[in-house]
């Protein structure tokens, strides 16, 4: 089979070199980078030698003339690159017809604005900045490789398809990369992307890397060279920014396995091993350059025969065995196209000048025809042909139209996951091959950026449930109290003991009760912030004017006892229920006062306090801020210690007034004792609750000592109040026996006994008048009658 195949080569040299030895030579100049920063000439060349020599063989294309190529290495340097252009260009013996080239943006910008003070077309096989596509500047320029601006909507259908908002930008300070990045920027606002960096570089990028990282960028759109990035991806090797939460989007026209070679300019640099963990799963966009026709076009060969000529070809040539070592091989194709691009020029040319009178042909130029350069120009800007890349056709602007592929990084192999059509209906310019999938570490895409999740502090639903139920028996037993209390209102133990006021005091209860209730709406339970605000102040009102009318009337009963009891005249004292109630309204009053004053002046607002972020229990990137809504004003602190300290006060002299009634034993009218027990449990509860609840964070756990707090406050006055009335509600107390005075523990000093009880009730009866002042006037009560409203005469 190999003898074979030397036998045809042979043949078909000879038969070559025949036919061309009366050939007229045009020449054709060849800038390619075959060394430096990108040293994509080394496929390059041999491609648009191999179409060459396919095309001097193709006697209907050129006849009698033969397409020599010079080549010139430009080192991807800009000085270097065009020095060479210049020597060939000085030398007239040879008139260049074209200049096919350069490789690199860097040295194609200056010879591209050069080559028309020469007439002459430049032709580049693999340039891609988007600065070349400015006529202005370049006005006779064409380029295989489409501009990188294009990349760019291949790069937004990516981030468009996985639903990624947040990237970063990393590129090189040259105008290639600058000016693309330059155009992602401009687009991202229009394409719903939020750019968290943008970074750049010259030299050595680990700053920069690392600034990504700090950024949290975990989307990078990358722009640089070949040996710019080993050092970028060494960097994110060090920085750990590789693996399951990373993913870079790169150029794709790199040599093969590029991140092995290793720079001696960077002695520090990174192992091969480690070079392949940093750049497993990344995403390379490249132009496709290879037909997916499998018929052969105009250049008389398939892209798969494409390859296996050129392998061929830089084996016998060059001695290299492996194709796929060679930088820039996936892109070769563009340098065998571009040729077959001149020749098919020149053919149109050569056969329209022949028409001319006087006729002409191709070899009449010369670098003052610039008629012909403008044939020339004109015939490639309307080219139209299939070639081994493809469609070749070329824009106003220059630049080749053609399909994008998307390559990943798998396990060390760069491998087509995908193509982008431009021409395709508008959301479906990016197709998915799935031959194989889009591999992803962990099994799925990564995360645009570490998501933050609002967390919400909220009484949970359990917890505000079952504070719920309990307040709701709480108002079910102040109803039930407040039924016994109208029901039982006539009776003389419940009559003596001011009902009115006690209906006041279950209505306090119940403020009390539903203060619970409110104090449990939250944004989980209340949709709009306005009614959370109003439950807020809801709240602070209720509890206020509740604790005002519970203790406002068990604290006004106890003072009117205390003023008959501790009055040093014998004259009657008279205290009716409505002017305790009246005692009652002047606290809600300063109650209103003092919250009505707050409204105005300092009004409460909805305060957002955000805490310290928390990880995620089951995802990475995901972190949660906890976020808690509370009601606050500026000089809240002011009110409150107002309303706390007037609510303190009316404790110290309900607590005072017990003390000094706690000898007057009259079960129907004195409450002293129960007063004095309600105000024990508030103020250990207040002790042991308020800290408690301030010091907790969790708000459930506030909520629930709160709520416990009032309803065991409300709960025990309620039933210390009515318990004792409930039981007594059916006795019948015989006269002389709702007076009782307390007796003395010493047995043994009889005497004392006696004379301190007939001392006692000589004088409550000197006070009371009861046997003499109400059988000689009807018309006037005595103490306890007044005390006990208007009691019935024979009841006594």
């Amino acid at each position: 089979m190999v003898r074979q195949g030397v036998y045809f080569a042979v043949v078909w040299a000879i038969s070559l070199l025949s036919l061309t030895l009366a050939k007229t030579p045009l020449y054709i100049l060849g800038l390619y980078p075959m060394t430096g920063a990108w040293d994509g000439g080394t496929s390059f060349l041999p491609a648009t030698q191999l179409a060459l020599e396919h095309i001097n063989a193709n006697q209907s294309l050129l006849g009698d003339f033969e397409l020599i190529l010079i080549s010139r290495d430009t080192g991807c340097h800009t000085g270097k690159g065009t020095d060479a252009m210049y020597e060939e260009l000085y030398d007239t013996s040879k008139v260049k017809i074209m200049v096919f080239g350069a490789g690199c943006s860097t040295v194609t910008e200056p010879t591209a604005q050069m080559t028309p003070l020469w007439n002459l077309i430049q032709l580049s096989h693999s340039s891609s900045s988007p600065k070349l596509s400015d006529r202005n500047l370049f006005p006779r320029f064409f380029r295989m490789y489409p501009p990188l601006t294009v990349f760019n909507d291949v790069i937004f259908a990516i981030l468009k398809y996985y639903g990624w908002t947040k990237v970063a930008t990393l590129h090189q300070t040259l105008d290639l990369f600058s000016l693309p990045t330059s155009d992602f920027l401009n687009q991202a606002d229009d394409n719903g992307i939020d750019v968290i960096t943008s970074e750049s570089f010259a030299d050595d990028p680990s700053i920069q890397v690392a600034n990504l990282k700090r950024q949290g960028a975990r989307i990078i759109i990358g722009n640089f060279y070949e040996d710019k990035a080993r050092l970028v991806f060494c960097a994110a090797y060090k920085q750990r920014m590789f693996g399951a939460k990373y993913l870079w989007i790169i150029n794709g026209w790199y040599g093969a396995d590029w991140w092995k070679q290793i720079d001696e300019s960077n002695p520090e640099g990174c192992t091969v091993q480690e070079m392949e963990q940093a750049v497993e799963g990344y995403l390379a966009n490249d132009a496709l350059s290879y037909s997916v026709s499998e018929e052969p076009g105009i250049t008389g060969i398939t892209a798969a025969e494409f390859l296996e000529q050129l392998g061929d070809f830089v084996n016998d040539t060059y001695g290299v065995d492996d194709l796929e070592s060679l930088t820039g091989w996936r892109q070769s194709s563009l340098g065998y196209d571009g040729a077959w691009t001149i020749a098919l020029t020149l053919q149109k040319a050569n056969q329209m000048l022949q028409e001319l009178d006087p006729s002409l042909t191709v070899a009449n130029f010369t670098y003052d025809q610039s008629n012909i350069t403008d044939l020339f120009f004109s015939i490639i800007e309307n080219i139209r042909f299939e070639g081994v890349s493809g469609p070749v056709q070329f824009t106003s602007s220059g630049d080749r139209r053609g399909l994008m592929e998307i390559e990943q990084n798998q396990n060390g192999s760069e491998i087509q996951v995908g193509r982008y059509n431009p021409s395709n209906k508008a959301g479906h310019e990016l197709v998915w091959t799935n031959n194989p999938p889009v591999y992803w570490e962990g099994g799925n895409p990564p995360a645009d950026s570490v998501k933050v999740r609002e967390n919400y502090i909220t009484i949970s639903t359990s917890v505000f449930a079952a504070m719920l139920v309990i307040s709701v028996l709480g108002i079910i037993l102040a109803t039930a109290f407040l039924a016994f209390n109208i029901a039982y209102r006539n009776k003389r133990n419940i009559k003596m003991s001011s009902p009115n006021l006690n209906n006041i005091l279950i209505f306090g209860g119940i403020l009390a009760y539903m203060t619970i209730i409110f104090a449990g709406f939250d944004t989980a339970t209340v949709d709009s912030l306005s009614g959370l605000l109003a439950m807020c102040k809801t709240t602070t009102w209720f509890i206020s004017v509740g604790f005002s009318l519970a203790f406002g009337s068990m604290f006004s009963k106890t003072w009117r006892v205390h003023k008959i009891f501790t009055s040093k005249t014998v004259k009657k004292v008279s205290i009716k229920d409505y002017q305790l109630a009246g005692l009652v309204a002047i606290l809600i009053l300063i109650d209103v006062f003092v919250l009505t004053l707050w409204e105005i002046v300092d009004p409460v607002t909805l305060v957002e306090r955000r805490g310290n972020e928390l990880q995620h229990p089951d995802k990475e990137d995901v972190v949660i801020i906890p976020i808690h809504i509370s009601c606050e004003s500026v000089n809240q602190i002011y009110f409150e210690g107002t309303l706390l300290g007037i609510k303190g006060l009316l404790l110290i002299f309900g607590a005072f007034l017990s003390y000094e009634t706690r000898k007057v034993t009259v079960p129907a009218l004195n409450d002293s004792k129960y007063i004095g027990i309600s105000i024990y449990n508030i103020v250990i509860l207040s002790f042991v609750g308020v800290p408690v609840s301030i010091i907790l964070d969790d708000v459930d756990a506030h909520y629930v000592i709160t709520g416990v707090f009032i309803f065991v406050s409300a709960t025990g006055t309620l039933c210390l109040i009515f318990l004792p009335k409930v039981r007594s509600r059916n006795e019948v107390h015989p006269t002389g026996t709702m007076i009782t005075m307390p007796t003395t523990s010493d047995e043994g000093d009889k005497d004392k006994k006696i004379r301190e009880l007939e001392k006692n009730v000589k004088e409550l009866r000197q006070r009371l008048n009861v046997n003499v002042e109400s059988k000689r006037d009807p018309s006037t009560q005595s103490t306890v009658g007044t005390v006990a409203q208007q009691e019935p005469q024979h009841e006594q």
